[in-house]
């Protein structure tokens, strides 16, 4: 270039080399602390928080056979529609079986990729390095992530985030250089998070904003039709994600109003995100609205005035930090219940949507920092302050990974910053019951219900607690109130049955049995109690034939097995029966306490065996 020294262009050549190895150096050391305050969570265990559904007791993921497969792809699970995510638990599985720490260190690993692809995302659009790495070190190291990392549970949010930043990265790629390579790559990693999770259907909003935003375009003359294929897609999987959380029962507004009210609404929510990513000093697995929103409500409008007028503002003052700001608000958009959810707002939420927050803050802060040159004591209290909540930050984290280390854990501390909390209570009566601790578990299903009367699982909890302590009747009743509470709840409905089963209302108890697997046809439990009951009644081929199909619906499973060699035994056909029991065997693994209930019957069966071969001789007198 004219006009510059010989050698300048080498030397800037080195600089900016030298800088992006220390970039590089720095994301190293981010990913190291990372994983080490990730350690907190262990020694882990499985939460009774819907890890029983997606995993202990998820017959999908036993192996990756083609019913197995066909039924992730082509079927809701658990009122969502994420295959890839299902697919994921199965390849874990198949590693670690029931071992909860691989599960964990999966979900750290996930997490650490998407600090990575972040890393280079941020890097790809042009923001400043310390920008670029301040917000890599902050999505990386906030509790409010612990959530979506520590629960084995939330696998989905994790991969849909990560290939989304792929997505976004390839997409940058394509608008600057228009590959049809880049192109492809983002439509399919789009694709593969919408296969995770459907949360990121807004991100074909995302691009459309950010081209107006990288670009000096108007409105009209932006690019619609490259577009149309992650429309498509977004369309074709949000309608399956909302179809399957219908089915299941979960499309409930926590404030029962309608869109228009949850739209109005959201300045609230936004300011209460904020205020949860800038002092996450309360943060609870779950979080109740202290106030329901009303179209007569002041604070709700004023909350939403204010933000509508920043949002002015920053659009006013530049077009770059206006996109982040809008990144933050489109990422929150599929759960501000515009599309009913049954909860107002979770740590989990705010998983992708912070990154916009977090380049915003690190702008203001660079701003700031730099203003501040010629004032050396200025610049060094604010370098402390940066400092200083980096290392709250990291001691949040720290602790809140202990918290996810168990169901214990988990409610306790749910309880401590919520002592009214239902479902708490319920969930840590449920932890006592698992342990044997029948009197404890009571005592929480008792509180629960003194919070909320109707809250169907507590009533089932409670009834089952009455039914183990021999209370049969009042155990019935309570069941009764919960199917009540619940007329779709294929867990209530099963526990029912197992009371009138014990007090010899076969028929009923049989209905009630049928009715669980029809309203979940994945409820093993129910399959299993309808087998018991038709042999305890010595209707064996009735019983046969339903051990047959768990073995068809459930092949993976030591269950159906287990009840077929059952039947066999009832039947009379030992041989037969230990076969069965073989196979049980093979499948039973760490999933639940039947290998002492096989071993049991094998011996048994075995005895029964060698007395039926032994020679008889006859004794005649002299």
């Amino acid at each position: 270039m004219p006009g510059l020294p010989k050698g300048t262009m080498s030397m800037r050549s080195n600089d900016g080399k030298l800088r992006s190895d220390l970039d590089l150096w720095c994301v190293g050391l981010i990913l190291v602390v990372t994983f080490l305050l990730y350690l907190g969570s262990l020694p882990k265990e499985f939460t009774n928080w819907d890890d029983g559904e997606y995993i202990t007791s998820n017959p999908l993921i036993r192996s990756f056979s083609w019913n197995n497969l066909n039924q992730i792809v082509t079927k809701p699970y658990f009122a969502n529609y994420a295959p890839l995510t299902l697919i994921s638990y199965a390849l874990d599985y198949h590693v670690w079986k029931l071992r909860p720490w691989g599960y964990h260190f999966h979900n750290v690993a996930l997490h650490l990729a998407c600090i990575v692809v972040l890393f280079f995302l941020l890097r790809k659009l042009g923001l400043p390095r310390s920008v670029v790495l301040a917000t890599a070190c902050l999505f990386a190291i906030h509790p409010v992530n612990v959530e979506s990392v520590s629960w084995a549970s939330e696998r989905k949010n994790l991969l849909a985030t990560f290939f989304f930043f792929l997505s976004f990265y390839h997409y940058v790629n394509y608008s600057r250089n228009q590959t049809s390579r880049s192109y492809l790559m983002s439509l399919l990693c789009f694709l593969l998070s919408l296969l995770s999770k459907a949360s990121t259907i807004v991100a074909p909003l995302t691009f459309l904003v950010y081209e107006y935003c990288s670009s000096n375009k108007r409105v009209r003359d932006l690019r619609l039709y490259d577009k149309l294929p992650f429309i498509v897609f977004a369309e074709i999987l949000g309608f399956l994600s909302v179809h399957a959380a219908g089915a299941g029962s979960a499309l409930n507004s926590y404030h029962k109003g309608g869109p228009l009210l949850s739209l109005l609404a959201s300045g609230h929510l936004f300011k209460q995100y904020i205020c949860l990513l800038l002092w996450p000093t309360k943060l609870s697995a779950l979080i109740y609205p202290s106030v329901f929103p009303s179209f007569g409500d002041t604070k709700i409008w004023v909350a939403f005035s204010c933000f509508l007028l920043v949002t002015v503002i920053v659009f006013a003052k530049s077009r770059n930090l206006f996109f982040w700001v809008s990144f933050f608000v489109i990422f929150l958009v599929p759960v501000l219940n515009i599309v009913p959810l049954p909860i107002m707002m979770a740590n989990r939420y705010v998983y992708i949507a912070q990154v916009g927050i977090w380049v915003v803050l690190s702008s203001l802060a660079l701003k700031l920092v730099s203003r501040l040159h010629s004032f050396k004591l200025a610049k060094g209290l604010a370098w402390g302050g940066i400092g200083a909540y980096l290392l709250f930050l990291n001691y949040q984290t720290s602790q809140t990974t202990k918290v996810w280390r168990n169901s214990y854990s988990l409610w306790s501390d749910t309880i401590e910053k919520n002592l009214y909390d239902g479902v708490a209570h319920y969930n840590l009566g449920l932890w006592f019951h698992n342990q044997k601790q029948s009197n404890r578990s009571g005592h929480e299903y008792l509180i629960s219900l003194l919070i909320n009367p109707n809250y169907h699982l507590a009533l089932t909890g409670i009834g089952g607690y009455y039914f183990e302590k021999g209370q049969i009747d009042l155990a019935l009743k309570k069941f009764y109130a919960a199917v009540n509470a619940a007329p779709d709840s294929d867990i209530t409905i099963n526990n029912l049955g197992k009371v009138l089963a014990e007090k010899g209302d076969v028929r009923r108890a049989l209905y009630m049995f049928f009715r669980a697997t029809y309203i979940n046809p994945n409820n093993i439990g129910a399959f299993n109690n309808i087998v018991v009951l038709y042999l305890r009644v010595n209707k064996i081929d009735a019983a046969l034939e339903k051990a047959q199909e768990m073995i068809q619906r459930f092949p993976e499973s030591s269950d159906g097995y287990f009840r077929l060699g059952m039947c066999l035994e009832a039947r009379g056909d030992l041989s037969g029966a230990l076969k069965a029991w073989e196979e049980s065997k093979k499948r039973v693994d760490l999933e639940s306490n039947l290998g002492s209930q096989i071993e049991a019957a094998m011996l048994s069966a075995r005895q029964k065996l060698s007395l039926q071969t032994q020679p008889t001789f006859d004794h005649h007198g002299s």
